[in-house]
């Protein structure tokens, strides 16, 4: 019990500021706080929790014990985003339909720790070999946002999206590395880069992406394949504005009709 308390008051104390996962580790004795180049001043999402304050310059060495309470810590923090409170529990999903997949949350959690320079010192399983599962949100009542994370580079040359009404036969590619306005889809030198498209303006309905990623050999995997659906504007009662439509139209004619008759 000594041991399990100590180990979560030296990861409970580790407030400090990362910069990007591509920099190497500093040789200096101690890490000075900046801001790492390219990063946005505001944060896309409310991550929270354990990575809230882990932002180094050098890697942060861990013991076992600690780096399972941070694990537990940012799986937790995930867990907000699929659970009411992030409590695990029947009937207790934001979506109900959509069932969470704990072994990619354990992933996405490992990915996001070593992405910040805390590494499994067991070193059991490379959790970063592998792109993440790709999130899709709807943004407002119009607009899709994807986010997956990059794993390691290997021979990847960038990713591809992909997308479908779903009740249409085949895909159609709508971004590209290969396209000087989306080139931000480039593979990236290091694991763990946080990739994000919009796709705006979407009629209602229901769509299905795509996201690949091809190889320097021509080869071209699936990272990940998801649905959604757009809802109808709020508002908006089609039905309701026809009615009203045809009452103007009505009222338009007879009172034309009226006002063109002689006066006896």
């Amino acid at each position: 019990a000594g041991c399990t308390l100590a180990a979560r008051a030296a990861v409970e104390g580790l407030q400090l500021v990362f910069v990007s996962p591509s920099a190497r580790p500093s040789v200096r004795g101690s890490a000075v706080v900046r801001h790492a180049e390219g990063f946005p001043t505001e944060e896309k999402k409310d991550d929270g929790g354990f990575m809230k304050f882990l932002k180094v310059e050098q890697d942060i060495e861990l013991s076992p014990e600690e780096y399972a309470l941070a694990l537990e810590q940012e799986i937790g923090t995930l867990r907000k985003r699929y659970y009411i409170g992030g409590e695990v529990k029947s009937g207790n999903l934001i979506v109900p339909w959509k069932p969470v997949d704990e072994d990619a949350l354990e992933k996405d959690a490992r990915r996001n720790l070593k992405k910040n320079g805390i590494a499994d010192p067991e070193g059991t399983v490379s959790m970063d070999e592998e792109d993440s599962q790709v999130d899709v949100l709807l943004i407002g009542e119009q607009d899709i946002r994807l986010d997956w994370a990059g794993g390691a580079p290997g021979t990847k040359v960038g990713y591809i999206i992909e997308r479908k009404r779903t009740q249409d036969m085949n895909y159609q590619e709508i971004a590209s590395y290969e396209n000087m306005a989306t080139s931000f889809l480039l593979a990236k030198q290091f694991a763990g880069h946080e990739y994000t498209f919009m796709d705006e303006l979407l009629k209602p309905g229901g769509y299905s992406y795509r996201v690949l990623c091809r190889y320097r050999n021509g080869e071209v995997s699936v990272v990940d394949k998801k649905e959604i659906t757009v809802p109808e504007l709020s508002g908006v009662d089609t039905g309701l504005a026809l009615a009203v439509l045809g009452v103007i139209s009505v009222i338009t004619v007879v009172g034309s009709y009226l006002l063109d008759q002689p006066i006896k």
